[in-house]
């Protein structure tokens, strides 16, 4: 009887533990989740994308964004979500610029309506399906320095706070849950070096970007209170002050969620844009000579493509990887240059007078004010409670470190009586005890805010004055007589697309570079070997880099820190010419052709002095530094004067692009359409739609991939 008992101990024993086994087998079994339609949807829509990076840039349709997206699209590996105000006009500067429809998607955004974002946010969700977001680029933005007054947004907000700032934070808050399950999430904000003040173009023109205690931001930020100082509103103060507070809001969002999301928070300065259209709001005389002061005075000039070529380099070199890293380019612009100045009209190196080519790229110094801890804890808070944003919990502290002060002492001190008038009229009479009582009920500080700063409103009475100053506001171009006989939809597209020719063959006005000895088997660039599939050699200065089929050959130049000067980058001036296979070309409309293995792509540039490249540089403040900045700016001031004089025929063109884009858009528009800035267009119909039904053959695929996903 023991014995059968043992034995039957024994068995059952034995079945438990080849059940246990059996079941230990399985339990990769246990982690499935039976897809539901809804996975299954998500799944075919992320299919659409193959093996492409999802970029979402705002402000696709003009400037900075339009350039940095052709960018990304001839790379090949971005599909790019370009959030737009209005549908309309992106549609026609898409056709123009040739966008691929197949890796671009224009998606309505209006960042002065915070139920825009919401539904923005919405829309990308869904049309992601299961892939995540790799990149943002948070580049929109308005500037009106010229208006005595604030415009407010539909949610009570200063313009430009809203859509520079407000908006951009919202985005980032609903787009970082996106972005997880990429291996190389990146969020870029546009800074400026008008918000960083340890530098001329921060610290020392007035008015200099300065959040002060934030009151404004502490009590709410609305109608009258336009200012995050909580002081009366100047136009470029705020412009200047938003993108400080974007610059302080990367740092901090790489405290708090750097090492927790592995994203990399960065901001950027790519140069100063003169030629963009976030000046259209200046007056024309200020849009024509602007860039040309930037050009030879400042030495801070970048064309759009090359800005472009920057905000792309940080979305996708892999040494932008870094988080908590203000990027810029090639440091002083103005230091040695002499009379290279008027040689290479203007620009420095290889991408315009800011600086120099892809290996330029360097970490930048952020001013104190950037770097204030305290005040970006503050910042952080009041921009949630504006918002009402929500983050995921996480907080790692970073110590700030020193900056460098410079500059700025001619005008700081006028500055500073401007700025201190300003605040005086702000905080005069008995409120302004009240105001600064934070012991007191914050209802009633705010109230009495609104009662001063509506005292000093300039908004004018007369209905007339006003339609004048948003209409000139708008963002329209301005009207010159030059362009009145540019009527019509064909005409407009031939201002537009240019000459259909690649190449030119024209006369060069130098000496034939064919003459330079070579200096031996060319260089490979460091780190340049994965940039493309062609090599390409720029000689005489024996370099070799990679490019992609069809990359212009401007882009690759400026990669490679090879000067080739432009000037109407149209292919007419013959500024820009080039020798390749001993025919003369213009650079500026010529592509990297398809080549042969084993073959190289050569091109022979002018050669252009670089003495600059090797001229040590004085100790600051002695008499060689104060002889050197005195010839710089003479000799800056004479490429002032003479290019200003004939400035006027491609002031005319430029302006003429943005007049035949705003033409060809309202002719596209119906009536309902047609809306000043801060309106949403119409939707834009068509497209891809995660709504529609999943093909069944296509959900059994699906439901296969899931499986295959979880069992892995």
């Amino acid at each position: 009887m023991k014995s059968v008992l043992g034995s039957t101990v024994r068995t059952c024993f034995a079945v438990t533990l080849l059940v246990l086994e059996s079941a230990q087998g399985y339990k990769w079994m246990s982690g499935i989740k039976i897809p539901t339609p809804l996975d299954l949807g998500k799944v075919a829509s992320g299919m659409k994308f193959g093996d492409k990076k999802l970029a979402v840039i705002t402000g696709t349709s003009s400037g900075l964004g339009k350039a940095t997206t052709k960018s990304l699209l001839r790379d090949e590996g971005y599909h790019v979500i370009g959030a737009v105000r209005d549908l309309e006009k992106m549609k026609v500067v898409a056709e123009v610029e040739g966008f691929d429809k197949d890796r671009f998607t224009a998606m309505h955004l209006d960042l002065a309506n915070f139920a825009s974002v919401n539904k923005f946010v919405e829309e990308l969700d869904a049309f992601r399906g299961d892939r995540a977001i790799d990149r943002l680029a948070c580049n929109a933005a308005v500037y009106q320095p010229t208006l005595d007054y604030p415009k407010w947004t539909k949610d009570g907000h200063e313009q430009q706070l809203q859509i520079n700032y407000l908006g951009h934070f919202l985005l980032t808050s609903k787009i970082m849950p996106m972005m997880e399950g990429s291996s190389d999430a990146r969020i870029v904000m546009i800074g400026s070096v008008t918000g960083n003040d340890n530098t001329v173009g921060g610290g020392g023109v007035y008015p200099i970007a300065d959040l002060k205690d934030l009151e404004g931001l502490e009590l709410g930020c609305k109608n009258p209170i336009a200012m995050m100082d909580g002081y009366n509103f100047n136009g470029a103060k705020m412009y200047k002050d938003t993108k400080l507070a974007l610059m302080m809001t990367s740092n901090m969002l790489h405290e708090r969620f750097h090492r927790s999301t592995g994203i990399a928070f960065s901001s950027i300065y790519p140069g100063c844009i003169a030629e963009s259209p976030l000046f259209r709001e200046k007056r024309p005389w200020f849009r024509k000579y602007f860039p040309i002061f930037m050009k030879y005075v400042t030495g801070g000039f970048v064309g759009e493509p090359e800005a472009g070529q920057r905000l792309f380099q940080v979305l996708h070199d892999p040494r932008c990887t870094k988080s908590g890293v203000y990027w810029s380019w090639n440091g002083g612009p103005r230091e040695g240059r002499g009379l290279e100045t008027l040689e290479k009209g203007g620009q420095i190196e290889g991408s315009g007078g800011a600086g120099g080519g892809w290996d330029s790229i360097f970490e930048n110094d952020q001013s104190d004010k950037v770097l204030n801890r305290d005040l970006m804890m503050k910042l952080w808070q009041g921009s949630n409670e504006v918002t009402s944003a929500e983050w995921p919990e996480a907080y790692q502290p970073k110590s700030p470190c020193p900056t460098l002060k410079v500059v700025g002492a001619a005008t700081s001190f006028l500055g500073v009586l401007e700025e201190q008038a300003r605040m005086k009229a702000s905080r005069e009479g008995e409120g302004a005890a009240i105001v600064a009582n934070r012991s007191l009920p914050r209802e009633e500080r705010r109230k009495q805010l609104e009662t001063m700063l509506s005292a000093l409103d300039k908004t004018p009475t007369d209905l007339q004055q006003l339609k004048q100053d948003f209409l000139r506001t708008s963002g329209e171009a301005p009207d010159l007589p030059s362009l009145s006989v540019v009527e019509g939809e064909e005409a407009e597209l031939a201002l537009l697309t240019g000459p259909a020719s690649e190449e030119q063959a024209i006369v060069p006005e130098i000496d034939d570079p064919l003459e330079v000895e070579e200096k031996g088997p060319p260089q490979m660039i460091p780190g340049h070997e994965q940039l493309g599939d062609i090599p390409v050699v720029f000689q005489p200065q024996n370099v070799k880099t990679m490019a992609k089929i069809g990359q212009p050959l401007s882009d690759v130049a400026s990669r490679a820190d090879v000067f080739i000067r432009y000037k109407c980058r149209k292919g007419e001036c013959k500024t820009c010419v080039v020798n390749i296979d001993g025919k003369w070309v213009s650079a500026c409309q010529t592509k990297i052709p398809s080549l042969a293995p084993g073959q190289e792509f050569g091109v022979r540039v002018r050669p252009v002095s670089d003495a600059h490249k090797h001229k040590e540089k004085a100790a600051f403040f002695t008499p060689a530094s104060i002889s050197d900045g005195f010839m710089n700016n003479a000799i800056g001031m004479l490429g002032f004067a003479t290019e200003a004089v004939a400035a006027d025929p491609d002031f005319d063109v430029r302006i003429g692009r943005e007049k035949a884009i705003e033409k060809l858009t309202k002719r596209r528009k119906t009536p309902q359409q047609t809306s000043l800035r801060g309106n949403p267009s119409a939707a834009e119909d068509g497209g891809d739609s995660v709504k529609q039904i999943v093909p069944g053959l296509l959900a059994v695929g699906s439901f296969m991939l899931v499986l295959m996903k979880q069992a892995a």
